[in-house]
């Protein structure tokens, strides 16, 4: 999504109406907003995402979001207003300010806040969003799961043959993808959630591909400092 769509609309059209916000009471509360990727199956080409506005002081919940595509600054507007005008918990009104990742699509939508009396602090990590974001996989990976087939004994055995591929699979660190490529053996990928971490084009069995993809993705985990066995869910 390009051009046009990545401006700030306000006004006709959007849910982020200024004149109807400056009239909302305001309340001393901090509010987290963030938009998070979300783990995507093998086939499917673009991510999606999950929005979400918490209270930092008690993780309430106030809005969220489902896209599936890049969030651009009416996104973050939209969810926003969402919290403040439409929120899931309470009465509508303003924050006193709100902390936010500091992308750059965002930086739009800082002035219209400070117009609104709403400060906005650029932080590194949010955990409230990163708890909200956590109970939201518990959930998928449960709905996943339900009605799945029982592995074998044989088929429970490959998890142990292959223990990082099994940890970047399960602790949601991202996907791996082993294809053929038109009679020229076979490609093995590792991918996590902003894109490429590992490619061979060398393989020509399926068993040389999952060998490199557990080497490649051992050494990712001891370079990060990651033991195999944490991280597993």
């Amino acid at each position: 999504m390009t051009g046009n769509d990545d401006k700030l609309k306000l006004g006709k059209g959007a849910f982020f109406v200024k004149r109807q916000i400056c009239r909302l009471s305001q309340e001393d509360e901090t509010w987290e907003a963030d938009f998070c990727p979300l783990s995507k199956p093998t086939m499917q080409t673009s991510t999606e995402y999950a929005g979400f506005v918490v209270t930092q002081a008690d993780g309430i919940l106030l809005a969220n979001l489902h896209i599936e595509r890049r969030p651009t600054v009416n996104d973050l507007a939209t969810l926003l207003a969402h919290a403040m005008r439409r929120p899931l918990f309470g009465d509508s009104h303003r924050p006193r300010r709100v902390l936010l990742q500091g992308h750059p699509q965002w930086r739009e939508l800082f002035r219209h806040l400070k117009e609104l009396g709403i400060e906005v602090v650029v932080e590194d990590e949010l955990p409230r969003i990163e708890q909200e974001l956590e109970c939201l996989l518990q959930h998928m990976r449960k709905r996943r799961s339900t009605g799945a087939r029982k592995p074998t004994a044989n088929q429970e055995m490959i998890e142990q043959a292959f223990p990082a591929i099994a940890m970047w699979i399960d602790g949601e660190y991202g996907h791996i993808e082993i294809g053929d490529q038109e009679g020229f053996g076979f490609i093995a990928s590792a991918l996590d959630y902003g894109g490429l971490v590992f490619e061979d084009e060398k393989p020509r069995t399926f068993a040389e591909a999952m060998a490199s993809l557990e080497k490649a993705l051992s050494a990712w985990f001891e370079r990060e400092g990651i033991a195999l066995d944490e991280g597993r869910v």
